[in-house]
């Protein structure tokens, strides 16, 4: 289910020099040689306050990016700047974690409480984060507890539709060691009634096949091994038994998919006079089986990496970072008919200078290797110029240009039937620019900014049914993306109150325009992308009392690719009201949110149906 998200969930990360020359030497984020590029960042407070979401609730409600999704805790996947959710790239503490098999990352699997830090790139990103990121990408952070001493916290909130979540966690840090602990479990029956206009009559039915139960925990250690040597352990574990309900109009096969993912990483940050060090050695599993009455088909791959990077950084000025990243798959996928293993490799090279306070520019180059393929270099080239700075205004220009590269998923390649092994990679370009305008006056400040993008990608791969029983990836010649992002917030506080407002506009138009056959398809709006999305926002406290609204608009998607046929557009109205108590010296935070509240009948994919309106009532309670 959708959320109210507070206006001040979502900010701008500013790539100018402030951050370059203020982070600490350990993890200094990739984010920082994205001069040029827009890089939007979830608040802290959002991710605890609002822990019961998943990340895709959070995206789909305050980014621009699109969520394709079958129903609430349903398959969701995230869809960048028209592109596809192949297109995206996910990383947790800077490696990929999406599915090798699939290319892609449910959103839906992925809580909120288990993750300390939640940022998206917008626009191409393969220099940066390695094949995929072709139309943005997703970076998750495991927490880290800044101040020595004890804290808990423990959330209980419970829903319409058989809704319960329940959430802990606990953690510790002194001068040597560091230790974070969270543990979660959500239930539904998902069980709301909706019109089936699958049916004649289109006759008012009720859910009964969208049952889910998931669970999860994920723990973070870290030892000051020295004053310049730090040693971190990262484990998250994640599982999901939901059933998959049908469309309408069709009939119930019972079908069902569980999910379970364990990801373990370690990693090592040493300073010296040459720099920062920092090596990276992953596991990864990922485990999916879907069932109904006739199939029973099983998904287990194992994903071994390694990333090694040196960053140096000279008079605060420069910053030169190189590395090399590896990966080893083993895919067990009952659909593949044999076992597939692959290995790939990644050098990267990312270069950040600030010629002068006014001014900061970044280069990039990745080069992937891949065994049967030839991927070229992947460059990028961006800058940020302050160019006013008069009476409270600051006005930037910036811009980028980047290329990318994305080798065919192991599904697109050995899935049979349908798998192609014959099927071309991806390969594009991306040229963005734009204004960013800060304005303070007084208490109140105004953030805005405006992206025009407009990306070409050759052999774009799309799925598309052979058959009613099978479908098969194919390659679209040319496929061209453009559009324009805007957004603006604004913040002031007045004695005991607080405001914060948003808008944002997203405009995309995503078409094929050049075709290897026929061109009935030509020039004509992708499938799932919808051309208008926007959204506004407040976030209105009074001591101890806020008052959460979120607006959102999706315009109409088209079904196929000849755009014969659409899905209307919807708009969402999400409220919530928060109460903060206190217990003795903690406080205890009470929440009422109402998703849906106009009661809007809707589907974001075609013939599956979204819940109704409805209510939760939540309870968190925090030991600083």
């Amino acid at each position: 289910m959708l959320l109210g998200i507070p206006a001040t969930a979502l900010a701008q990360q500013d790539t100018t020099r402030y951050h370059l020359r203020t982070v600490e030497i350990f993890g200094k984020p990739a984010e920082i040689f994205a001069s040029g590029s827009r890089v939007s960042t979830l608040d802290s407070t959002f991710l605890r306050t609002y822990a019961s979401a998943s990340i895709a609730d959070a995206l789909q409600t305050r980014t621009p990016v699109f969520l394709r999704t079958n129903g609430p805790s349903g398959i969701a996947v995230p869809s960048f700047r028209g592109t596809s959710p192949t297109h995206t790239a996910v990383l947790w503490n800077g490696l990929n974690i999406s599915q090798p098999a699939l290319g892609q990352s449910d959103m839906a699997l992925l809580p909120l409480t288990s993750i300390g830090s939640v940022a998206v790139q917008h626009g191409a990103a393969g220099a940066t984060y390695g094949s995929g990121a072709i139309g943005g990408a997703v970076l998750l952070n495991s927490q880290t507890q800044q101040e020595a001493g004890f804290g808990a916290e423990v959330m209980q909130e419970l829903g319409s539709f058989g809704r319960y979540f329940s959430s802990a966690g606990a953690r510790y840090s002194s001068q040597k060691i560091s230790v974070a602990l969270s543990g979660y479990y959500l239930s539904a029956e998902n069980d709301f009634n909706f019109r089936d206009y699958g049916r004649i009559g289109a006759p008012t039915r009720r859910q009964d096949q969208a049952q889910v139960a998931q669970h999860g925990f994920m723990q973070d250690i870290s030892w000051q091994l020295s004053s310049n040597t730090r040693l971190a352990l990262h484990g998250w574990y994640t599982y999901a038994d939901r059933e998959v309900p049908p469309a309408m109009g069709a009939s119930n096969t019972n079908a069902g998919q569980v999910d379970r993912n364990l990801r373990l990483m370690t990693e090592l940050n040493h300073g010296s006079n040459w720099g920062e060090t920092t090596l990276k050695a992953a596991v990864f599993n990922d485990y999916l089986l879907f069932t109904d009455n006739s199939n029973h088909s099983t998904t287990d791959i194992n994903t071994y990496q390694v990333q090694a990077e040196q960053t140096y950084t000279y008079a605060r000025r420069w910053s030169l970072r190189g590395g090399l990243n590896l990966q080893h798959f083993e895919a067990d996928v009952q659909g593949y008919g044999r076992q597939v293993t692959e290995d790939r490799a990644s050098a990267f090279l990312l270069f950040r200078y600030d010629p002068s306070q006014r001014l900061d520019l970044s280069l990039n180059l990745r080069q992937a290797f891949v065994k049967g393929y030839n991927p070229t270099p992947a460059p990028t080239l961006g800058a940020n110029w302050l160019m006013l700075e008069q009476g409270g205004h600051a006005l930037y220009l910036k811009g980028n240009v980047s290329g990318s590269y994305r080798v065919p998923t192991l599904n697109e390649r050995f899935w049979q039937p349908g798998g192609n092994p014959d099927i071309k990679p991806e390969q594009g370009w991306s040229f963005e620019t734009g204004l960013r305008h800060r304005y303070t006056w007084g208490l109140v400040e105004l953030e805005s900014e405006l992206s025009l993008y407009r990306m070409l990608v050759d052999n774009w791969i799309q799925w598309m049914p052979v058959t009613s029983s099978y479908w098969s990836p194919r390659n679209l010649q040319k496929v061209r993306s453009q559009g324009i992002e805007l957004s603006s917030r604004a913040t002031t506080t007045l004695d005991d109150w607080q405001l914060a407002a948003m808008g944002a506009y997203t405009y995309t138009a995503s078409e094929q325009v050049k075709a290897y056959e026929g061109n009935q398809e030509l020039n004509r709006q992708l499938a799932h992308v919808p051309l208008h999305k926007a959204q506004l926002g407040t976030d209105l406290t009074f001591r101890t009392w806020t008052l959460t609204g979120n607006l959102t608009h999706t315009s109409l998607r088209y079904t196929d690719n000849s755009n014969a046929a659409s899905l209307p557009g919807y708009t969402l109205l999400n409220l919530a009201v928060h109460k903060k108590f206190t217990l003795g010296q903690y406080p205890l935070i009470a929440s009422v949110r109402s998703d849906n509240v106009t009661d809007r009948a809707y589907t974001v994919l075609e013939n599956m149906p979204m819940p109704p309106r409805s209510l939760a009532l939540s309870l968190r309670f925090v030991i600083p």
